[in-house]
């Protein structure tokens, strides 16, 4: 299945990835302060409602994060060190390698990849930093192909 493809290249789809692999969870759309937001006592996951597709996408894997590692509320420095880790996580998951690849291969333009990634361009910038190297290395080559190609 494409959506959930990420060895072809596909973005995965958050929503399918949810009913698929954490079917306990609920998804609960609701007017909170925050974007997201998970409670593991409840296995909910609850965003904004009027979010656009792209941020609502982001914010659901940042929560499916926390889903699957069962996080629970916690506070200062601890909070900060999970959110960090979970925000990370959740990049890769919505934007795994090969689909990096797949898009640096069909754009033409930084704003193609952004579209082709699904979310806000930030978090694709993001993604870019937390790469490692040899991800790096693959996606400069994808785009250094093309471009002797074009």
């Amino acid at each position: 299945m494409r959506s959930r493809g990420n060895r072809d290249g596909g973005v995965p789809d958050p929503w399918s990835f949810l009913a698929a692999e954490l079917p306990d969870v609920v998804l609960i759309r609701e007017r909170i302060k925050e974007p997201g937001r998970y409670y593991d006592d409840r296995r909910a996951i609850v965003l904004r409602k009027g979010l656009r597709i792209e941020a609502e996408r982001r914010y659901l894997w940042h929560e499916i994060v926390h889903a699957i590692r069962r996080d629970e509320s916690c506070h200062g420095w601890a909070r900060h060190t999970m959110e960090r880790s979970v925000e990370r996580e959740a990049a890769r998951r919505a934007m795994p390698l090969a689909a990096l690849q797949a898009a640096v291969e069909q754009a033409a333009t930084w704003h193609d990849i952004v579209w082709l990634m699904k979310v806000p361009e930030p978090w694709v910038r993001f993604r870019m930093e937390i790469a490692h190297p040899a991800e790096r290395a693959l996606l400069r080559e994808a785009r250094r192909w093309i471009e002797e190609t074009a």
